[in-house]
């Protein structure tokens, strides 16, 4: 009986079920991997937006570090520089498509950061940022990269329209030395009188669909080994009754 179950056939059908069954196993422990990813940037998320609002100056003295400063509410002085603004194209908000208007914004001392004015529907021209001496608040947020997948931006001499917030790409349009991340304005003051741009949300500080997921990929695996189980005891049970229909005779 153990011969039979150890037939080419029969071992192709053990490789393809115990790979399947660690391949749902596998979906099951990611989706628990991500369900963490997500609780800690959740606790982060808390943790920063709650802190006391700090100057540029104060929360990045010298060095930009994502872990510490991302997230975290500034406040800065200074003045846009519309001449220099930019688009980041392809995003939606509120089942609206649009774009984001991102504009450098340099302060009373000198610092220069690309500020992420907000949304903007597709039907709607750029609004033009405010002039003249203006106080901002926003978030820190860390320079976006291209995944493996994602599009790719022109890399061509005056291009102002691209895939994400790419800090080091972008500062070649801007030109000069500007900050290594880039901020996500909250408000203005003066504050402007359009409603546009709508000010980008925060993240939603849910856990997601992971959990669920991980336990309908081990609810699978589950089924898959059953289902395997019962295949394998039937054909044990041919074989025996084969193998006694024989003796009988």
């Amino acid at each position: 009986m153990v011969r039979t179950l150890l037939s080419p056939r029969w071992i192709l059908i053990h490789v393809g079920a115990v790979s399947l069954i660690l391949l749902m196993l596998n979906f099951g422990f990611w989706q628990l991997n991500r369900l963490e990813e997500k609780e800690n940037f959740n606790s982060v998320l808390r943790a920063h937006t709650s802190a006391p609002l700090q100057t540029l100056d104060q929360a990045v003295p010298t060095k930009w570090n994502k872990a510490t400063n991302e997230w975290v509410r500034v406040s800065i002085t200074g003045s846009y520089d519309s001449s220099k603004a930019v688009t980041i194209i392809n995003r939606s908000q509120d089942g609206s498509a649009g774009y984001n208007s991102a504009v450098p914004f340099t302060s009373l001392n000198n610092r220069t950061i690309l500020v992420n004015r907000g949304f903007v529907p597709l039907v709607m021209p750029t609004p033009v940022a405010p002039t003249g001496q203006i106080e901002i608040v926003g978030y820190l947020r860390a320079s976006q990269t291209r995944s493996a997948l994602g599009p790719i931006d022109s890399k061509e001499a005056g291009n102002t329209e691209f895939q994400r917030f790419d800090v080091p790409l972008i500062s070649v349009h801007v030109g000069g030395t500007i900050e290594p991340m880039f901020l996500q304005l909250i408000q203005e003051s003066p504050a402007a009188k359009s409603q546009w741009p709508a000010k980008v949300p925060l993240p939603p500080l849910d856990e997601g669909s992971h959990l669920s997921y991980a336990f309908q990929w081990f609810f699978f695996s589950m089924v898959a080994l059953a289902a395997w189980v019962v295949v394998v005891r039937r054909k044990l049970s041919q074989v025996n009754a084969s193998v006694q229909a024989q003796t009988s005779a």
